[in-house]
This record gives structure tokens, C-alpha cells and sequence, in this order.
């Protein structure tokens, strides 16, 4: 083994005192300043009229402390007067009327858009600039239904640019023709095989005719768009 190091003696000491414990006493580095009541040696005439002065003034808190707590001195009579009615009036006015009053919201009217039904899978439309065209000005009534007819059959609304440069499809053109009949079949059948017709039954002719008085009915929105006015 190596021979022991001899150690100086200012190290030695630093060794010695840090390896002892900690005191379980934590002393504040800087001591407060001791009040006036701490202070060595009895108190003198202006120490004793200052103490009893504080003393009067905390025993007055406390006191009315106290009596907040219980809910004041109970007074003889506890029934309400008219002066408590009124003023508990008047601070009821006060404390329900807003502190920053502003005039009442009036929504606007809603926006009228027109009818574009979103197909899933596809890019949402987009109306090209200038359209849709607004509405025209409709007269609430006609005097005669001549000149009613005469104002629906001068109506001209302006074409769409995209419309004048498209090219129609095979099927388009197809369904602007008129009907045929009998219609061209889809698939080439012999008459043997083509099914025979049935009536109706009543329930079907029941839903039929249901079908047929609800087709006939003018449309309700446009009926809410031509409102007549002068009645």
C-alpha cells in the first residue's frame, strides 16, 4: 500500500467540518429587526400610550367584525317601511338596467340562392360570372290574361357563353327529339316472350290518381315568389 498523505492543516479543518451533519436548525442568514414590543429593557410613557392606543383600535375591528358576522344588531322592529321598499325599488331599476345599452339586433333578411344540387363524387358547381341572372320584375296582377300572355312571350333572358360553345352529346340530342312511339326497345325481343299488360289494381289506381293531383299542383315556391298584393 502507498504510504498516507500527509494533508495540510487548512485542509484537515475544511474535511473535519464538512464531514459533520447538518444541523436540523435552519438559521435564517439575515435576523429581522425586532418590533417595538421586543425590544430589551422596559417600555417608557410613549411606548405604553402607543400599545394601548392599538390595542382600543383592533378590539373596535374586532367587534364590528363580529357583528357583520351575526348579521348586525337586531333592531326591535324588523318589519320593512316604505322607505325601504322604496329604495329597494329603486336599486333593483338600477342594477337590472344594462351599464352599456345599444339598440336591438334586427337579423337581416336571408339570402336567396338558387338551386344547385350537390352530387357526391364530383367537383362542386361554380356559377360562370354574371350568372344566374337576376330575376325579372313581375307585375303583381294582369288586367286581362291576353296581356299576361303577352309579357311571358316577350321574356327573353341572355344566353350562357358556355352554352353557345358546347357540343351536345348522342344521348342529349337523343332526348330532344320528340317521343316515338312505340318506343325503340333496348334489347331485340320476340313477341312470344314480350309480357302482357295487367290492370291495375285499386290500390295501384288509388296511388296513381294521388300522384297524378300532386303533379297538377302549380309549385309552392314559385306560388310564394308571385304573391298578389293587391287583395
Amino acid at each position: 500500500m502507498p504510504p498516507a498523505k500527509r494533508l495540510r492543516a487548512s485542509t484537515r479543518e475544511w474535511c473535519d467540518r464538512n464531514s459533520r451533519p447538518k444541523s436540523p436548525i435552519l438559521t435564517s442568514a439575515v435576523q429581522p429587526e425586532p418590533t417595538r414590543w421586543q425590544k430589551p429593557g422596559p417600555m417608557g410613557r410613549n411606548d405604553w400610550a402607543n400599545f394601548h392606543s392599538r390595542y382600543q383600535v383592533e378590539v373596535t375591528t374586532l367587534r364590528n367584525e363580529i357583528e357583520r358576522l351575526q348579521g348586525g344588531k337586531q333592531k326591535k322592529s324588523s318589519k320593512p317601511t316604505s322607505e325601504d321598499d322604496n329604495y329597494l325599488r329603486e336599486n333593483q331599476q338600477r342594477l337590472s338596467r344594462p351599464r352599456w345599452q345599444r339598440e336591438k339586433y334586427i337579423t337581416p333578411p336571408p339570402e336567396q340562392f338558387s338551386y344547385r344540387p350537390h352530387l357526391t363524387g364530383r367537383s362542386t358547381p361554380r356559377p360562370e360570372h354574371g350568372r344566374p341572372v337576376k330575376k325579372p320584375t313581375v307585375p303583381c296582377c294582369f288586367q286581362h290574361e291576353d296581356l299576361e300572355t303577352e309579357f311571358w312571350a316577350n321574356m327573353r333572358f341572355p344566353v350562357s357563353r358556355k352554352a353557345l360553345r358546347a357540343c351536345p352529346s348522342k344521348k342529349i340530342c337523343e332526348l330532344s327529339q320528340p317521343r316515338q312511339f312505340p318506343r325503340k326497345a333496348h334489347c331485340s325481343m320476340a313477341e312470344d316472350q314480350i309480357v302482357r299488360r295487367r290492370k291495375m289494381t285499386p290500390r295501384q289506381w288509388r296511388l296513381h290518381l294521388q300522384r297524378l293531383e300532386f303533379l297538377s299542383k302549380p309549385n309552392p315556391r314559385v306560388l310564394a315568389d308571385l304573391i298578389c298584393c293587391c287583395s
